[in-house]
């Protein structure tokens, strides 16, 4: 074969190489470790119920234990408690 040819072989080649590696990364992105293609319907109502009843005991969690914040004294580098002042 000529150089040219080899050319177009190698090309070809590789082309489809690329293509078949961006097949492969696409679906195992989509349906492969990451899960399954988005939930739909009931599936996602119930999804959506989850969460919310996640979030309403994280801001349960959060109330009952508040942030401690710094007291307001450069040099004083203890954290101040709310039953300290």
């Amino acid at each position: 074969m000529s150089n040219s040819a080899w050319i177009i072989v190698v090309s070809l080649i590789l082309a489809v190489v690329g293509s078949l590696t961006l097949i492969f990364i696409t679906l195992r992105y989509y349906w492969g470790e990451r899960g399954t293609p988005p939930l739909t319907g009931a599936a996602r109502r119930q999804q959506k119920e989850e969460e919310l009843r996640l979030r309403s005991k994280q801001i349960e969690n959060a109330a009952k234990n508040p942030r401690v914040t710094r007291s307001s004294s450069f040099w004083d580098n203890s954290k101040v408690y709310k039953d300290e002042e």
